[in-house]
This record gives structure tokens, sequence and C-alpha cells, in this order.
């Protein structure tokens, strides 16, 4: 990761080319602005009383919450989300740090006004376009342009070897995956099964660790299936035991004690953020990453109250869910995006794909979705002259010693001898330091 210096300079150059290709600057401004007031406003924990939540949750507008993190990094701390930044920030660095051949590739400033419309509701496809249009254009001997929307589906690139220049050229589609109805309604009923027990940990000042395997899919889980097992727990002998554990019909889990001591000896002397950490420190070591919730009590730091200077109380729960039907469908393939790209470049000379993902937070449903992914590009028998997919899983890591960055697997699928680029990996970085042959979900979560 580069230093903070050299962040700042590459993070205003890509603000300063999206205000100048923008329709409307003083609006883009005021969008941004509007986002910034609204993340304030959800996270103003200054009555000691934390619970994680969508800091965005009702604000509609995603490239107003794209660059608001961008300015965040630049001027305003207070408005920067742990784990937004990861999502975002190295999206917009890459381009940033390649503003330049941004600036010469024709119509990227095109597709950059495009992105940045109040309308425009995926402006990550936009990103994830012009990411993989730097990454052609910085391959020595390669001239990448976009290709103009028509009447008539076409792909989103066109490379050329810059010495072949009687070649037709390269056509190349992107294509950034969203997360299924599916996904979007299973996270919407464990946020609404776990927010049940705010108020309750809040009144009884619990300081629990809490594991949860949902065994049924979430919507046929009762909302108020995490309060029983709370009641149960804080009402029964078990409460001086340390320990409890339940099985039934919609999952299993264990309740424990949480470790506030070692949350107290880490702010004895400074301040803990409300994130991944403190959910560690709770759990009481080391723990894969994956979903949590997290509900705490105490002081908040002076200077922004999403940190929390002295702890009185604070519970976790993590969970996942096992359901067979759950893994299945959020570990769904890419086949039909593979249909689309195959239709869009039905009249290319020849074609390259780029699928765009991000990682499950929990392996079973990441390795099950890689090996259906890999089998479904394998089989697929394409009409057109298409003849790589490239596959990219994104992980963001809210590390606690780096600020913000993301872990990109990607796996060229060529029916050639080689892929076209031989590291089509598109947010740079050498690989250093990861274990060989493991995807980004495998490797070592980064302190």
């Amino acid at each position: 990761m580069a230093n903070e210096e050299d962040d700042s300079i590459v993070f205003k150059a890509v603000l300063q080319w999206l205000f100048e290709v923008c329709d409307d600057p003083v609006q883009l401004h005021n969008r941004i602005h509007a986002a910034r007031v609204h993340y304030r406003h959800s996270t103003d924990f200054s009555d000691g009383r934390w619970a994680s939540r969508d800091p965005f949750e009702g604000f509609a507008d995603r490239m107003a919450i794209i660059l608001s993190q961008v300015v965040a990094e630049l001027a305003d701390r207070r408005t920067r989300d742990v784990f937004l930044a990861s999502e975002i920030l190295p999206f917009m660095k890459i381009i940033g740090a390649n503003i330049e051949l941004a600036r010469d590739i024709p119509g990227a400033a095109e597709r950059a006004r495009r992105m940045l419309r109040p309308a425009e509701q995926h402006p990550d496809g936009g990103i994830f376009e012009l990411a993989v249009a730097l990454r052609y254009a910085r391959e020595p001997g390669l001239l990448v342009e976009f290709i103009p929307e028509q009447t008539d589906r076409m792909a989103d690139l066109l490379v050329k070897d810059a010495y072949e220049l009687g070649l037709e050229g390269i056509h190349v589609e992107c294509k950034r995956l969203q997360p299924s109805v599916y996904e979007k309604t299973e996270k919407k009923r464990a946020l609404e099964i776990l927010e049940r027990v705010d108020n309750f940990i809040h009144s009884q000042k619990l300081s629990f660790s809490i594991d949860i395997t949902f065994s049924s899919e979430l919507s046929s889980i009762p909302l108020d299936y995490m309060i029983s097992r709370l009641e149960t727990f804080t009402s029964s002998q078990f409460l001086s035991s340390g320990d409890f554990s339940w099985k039934d019909e919609h999952g299993h889990g264990a309740i424990r004690v949480s470790d506030l001591d070692a949350v107290r000896r880490d702010t004895d002397e400074t301040y803990l953020i409300i994130g991944s950490k403190l959910a560690r420190l709770l759990a009481g070591g080391e723990r894969h990453e994956e979903h949590f919730h997290l509900v705490c009590g105490g002081k908040p730091y002076h200077g922004d109250p999403r940190f929390i200077d002295e702890i009185h109380y604070g519970t976790v729960l993590f969970w996942r869910c096992s359901s067979a039907r759950s893994v299945n469908a959020r570990a769904r393939h890419v086949r039909s995006k593979l249909a689309d790209i195959d239709r869009q470049v039905a009249h290319a000379p020849i074609a390259i794909a780029h699928i765009g993902m991000d990682v499950e937070r929990d392996n079973l449903t990441a390795d099950l979705r890689r090996k259906r992914n890999l089998e479904t590009v394998a089989s697929f028998r394409p009409h057109s002259k298409l003849i790589e997919v490239d596959l990219h899983y994104f992980m963001p890591r809210a590390s606690e010693e780096v600020s913000w960055m993301i872990d990109e697997t990607v796996e060229p699928c060529s029916r050639t001898e080689e892929p076209f680029l031989e590291m089509p990996r598109i947010l740079g970085g050498t690989g250093d330091g990861l274990v060989e042959d493991q995807p980004a979900w495998r490797q070592q979560v980064p302190r």
C-alpha cells in the first residue's frame, strides 16, 4: 500500500477528473455533501450506545456514497467508513493512479459521465469497466478505446495491438455482478432478527459472545429467535457458569461471557472503532472473516463517537447460514451473464469477457460458487468468438493495521493455450505474502 501522501495525490486526481467530466459539478458536490451529512447523522453514537447498522440505509445515491468515501479519505476521516472504504477506495485509487491514461482513452470521459448521473443505479459497473480498460492500457503495445453506444448491443471496449493497426482488434465486455434478490432478502432478514436483540442487550447491559449457525432458511426463522435464546440464558443457572449452547429445528449456537478485559486493556491508553477488532477481542481470540453484529455501551471518544474510549458492556453475535437452499442460492453461477455476453459480442471478430463479483463471507459458499463458476465457464459453448472469460473475485478487507484494501483473485478461463494478459488482475499488486494457489477468502486475515 502506498503512503498517505501518494494516496492523497491519486484521490485528488480522480476527483478532479470526475468533476471535469460530469454534467453538473455543483449538483455532484451537493450530492456528495448530502451523503456525508447522512453518514454523520446515522453514526452519531454520542449517547454511548452502539449497534451495528447500515450507515447509508435509506440513502439511494450510490455514486454519491462512493465519492463521499474518496472525500473522507482526503479531508474528513469522520465520514470514512472502514467497511465501505475497503470496498470502494482500491478501485478509485487504481483509476487515480493512472489518470493520464484514463484521460487518453477515447470514450472514457463519456463512460464516467454516464455513471455519475443521479439516475445511474449501479455505478460500480462503470467503475469496473474503467478499471478493466486501464488494465489493458497499462499493457505495453496495446491501444484501448470505449465502443460508443449503438442501437445494436456491443462490447464495452476495443483493444488493438499498436503495432498491427490493420487488425480489427479484440472486443472486451465487462460485467460487475450485483447481489441477487435472494442475497438482499436474506441479509435484510438477518438484520431484522439480530436487531431485535439490541434494546434487550442495552437494557440489561449484557456482555456475551454468541455464535449462531442457522440451519433453516432465514425467511423461516422467527424474528424473536435470538431474543428467546438470550432470555433463556440470562434467566438460568447457565449465566453463572458462563456457557450455554442450543440446537433446534432452526439452527444451533453457543453463548458465553465476552472478554471485556481484553477490550479494556486495548483501550487503556487509546480508543477503538466499533468494528472487526472489537468483535475479535470480545470473542476472546482469532476469528474467520464472517458476518457479525455488535451491540455495546460505554464512553465514546470525544473526537469521534464511532470510537469507544471506555467499554461498560459489549455483545458480539457471529452468524452464518448453512441451509442447503441458502448456500445454493447465494452460490449462484455466471451462466446467465455468459449468455448475455455471448449475445452482446455476437458480431465481434474476437472477444474476451471480464466478470467481477464480491466474495461471500463464508468459505462454504465461496468455495461452492467458485467451483460452479469454473464448471459453468468450462461447459459453456458460445455462439460468438468468445475466447476467454476472466473471473475476478474481490475480498474487501477491513484490516486492523491497514486502512483499506481488497484481495483480488482472478481466474482466467481461456480457450487458447494461455490468457491474453499474463496477469489479468485489474487492481495491481504482486501477490507477495499470499498462500500460493489459494483464493482470497482462504488467505490469512490481515491484522
